[in-house]
């Protein structure tokens, strides 16, 4: 290991020891992207409307309720379901279903509040309880918009009781690089320590690219009072280039483990392999394992966690690189993170990671070091912010005396800008005439600026890519 890598692999390895996960409450990893993604889920909708239909019952809005005007008037009701509507928005659920509670002791008749209030309590997974209330809502008469709606909320209850899940989702988009060749910024190549200037041909070329993502999760519900789960994952990934064909990228991705919870800590540990193309021949397959530890405080507020991942990289030679058995070997990546809930609309997550690339020849294995902001905003009606910022710096064990005679160092900045909304949403003006099925269909907008730097200048260049779209998800 290089010696300007020995301090800031000792801070990794400090930080990795002083947030080993200790007693307290467990949360799920955080999936960024994913989770936003998935927010536009039948339920949600169903909650939504429900809602909707419960304002309509209570008085109009006129200023935000304080707790002490619920003491003043504690039998109002509609003064009760404006504080409950006000806890809602504030993600204080357990607020919220005590005053709905409180409505119902006084008016038990009104059954739009009652939907409200097990839609509440499904949301805090109190599945009894929501149970109790449909037995209610199913003994009265009832009209036709309770009734779709509370057989929406029974389906979805029933769907979440099942021990097995499976979910499909389906990405398609379009996407532009400034610099997808990744030429020189300097339009100069080092060869035997000298520096030639690149030729017209392989100066910088923009080009447009179509992409898919496919993915399918499962998990399955072990039967412990815990919740222990299997989990799996399969995602076939697909670049097209529009001119730049040598670049065309595909890859098949397979993940396979479970899920431990303990009151303490959950640890996730899984299988990984894939298989990755370039320009359509078969160019790296991978297999590994990782072991994911992670602890929730404070509510899950603030959620710890610590990822060590060891993976092989078999490289194969192909037309477009004849040298590239040269980089098979072991990559090794130990991550430490937490993710702060800002509001409960808002959250940062930070992280430092080291890996050790080991490799078939010296001048192709290095140290890296990675530190990661990002910050997730979720917006009302299913829209989304997200921005992160990545910073990353190499230290190659040796030269590589085909181009220069020193040991190559490299520095990558990496800022990304992602807005993503459901079609109902972007298109509000017009939502009558969108069909339900494509509604909920989520459209992402991306910006992003990538730099590298390089003490071998064939190794400097920038590029700006920006990237459109369309997700939609499917529950099983």
């Amino acid at each position: 290991m290089k010696q300007s890598l020995v301090i800031p692999v000792l801070v990794v390895a400090l930080a990795s020891f002083l947030f080993i996960p200790a007693p307290g409450a467990y949360s799920q990893e955080n999936e960024a992207d994913a989770n936003v993604v998935r927010r536009e889920t039948a339920f949600e909708k169903s909650s939504a409307q429900t809602a909707r239909k419960a304002r309509q019952a209570a008085a109009p809005e006129l200023k935000a309720v304080s707790f002490e005007d619920i003491l003043a008037r504690p039998d109002d009701v509609a003064l009760n379901f404006r504080f409950a509507k006000q806890q809602v928005a504030k993600n204080n659920l357990l607020g919220a279903a005590s005053t709905l509670q409180r409505i119902l002791l006084v008016n038990p008749s009104l059954d739009q509040i009652r939907l409200f209030y097990m839609a509440v309590l499904f949301r805090l997974d109190n599945m009894t309880e929501a149970n109790r209330q449909i037995g209610i809502l199913e003994s009265r008469e009832l009209s036709g918009s309770v009734k779709a709606e509370l057989k929406k909320f029974k389906d979805e209850i029933a769907k979440r009781k099942r021990r097995t899940h499976a979910s499909l989702r389906q990405s398609v988009g379009w996407g532009f690089d400034t610099n997808r060749n990744a030429s020189p910024s300097s339009k100069k190549r080092l060869f035997a320590n000298v520096a030639l200037p690149v030729s017209p041909a392989s100066g910088a070329k923009d080009d447009t690219n179509f992409l898919n993502i496919t993915t399918v999760d499962m998990s399955h519900d072990l039967g412990f009072q815990a919740g222990h789960e299997l989990v799996g994952s399969f995602t076939y990934f697909l670049q097209e280039q529009t001119e730049q064909d040598t670049l065309d990228l595909s890859s098949f991705q397979y993940d396979l483990g479970a899920v431990y919870k303990t009151k303490w800590f959950q640890v996730t540990p899984l299988f990984h392999a894939s298989h990755v193309f370039l320009s359509r021949e078969g160019f790296l397959r991978s297999q590994g394992g990782s072991v994911l530890v992670d602890r929730g405080f404070f509510g899950n507020r603030l959620r710890v966690y610590n990822r060590n991942r060891l993976e092989h990289q078999d490289f194969t030679n192909i037309t477009e690189n004849r040298v590239a058995d040269q980089r098979r070997g072991n990559l090794y990546t130990l991550e430490q993170g937490a993710t702060v809930g800002i509001t409960p609309a808002m959250s940062v997550d930070g992280s430092i990671a080291y890996q050790h690339k080991e490799a078939k020849v010296d001048f192709n294995a290095y140290d890296r070091l990675i530190l990661d902001v990002s910050h997730t905003w979720v917006l009302p009606k299913g829209q989304f912010v997200l921005n992160g910022l990545t910073a990353a710096f190499d230290e190659y064990d040796e030269p590589d005396v085909a181009l220069a005679g020193r040991e190559r160092h490299d520095r990558t900045l990496r800022y990304r800008a992602t807005y993503g909304a459901p079609i109902g949403t972007l298109f509000f003006f017009a939502k009558s005439l969108i069909p339900g099925m494509v509604q909920d269909i989520t459209a992402t907008f991306t910006y992003e600026y990538y730099r590298a730097y390089s003490n071998y200048t064939n190794y400097t260049y920038h590029n700006n890519k920006i990237q459109v779209m369309l997700t939609k998800k499917w529950g099983f």
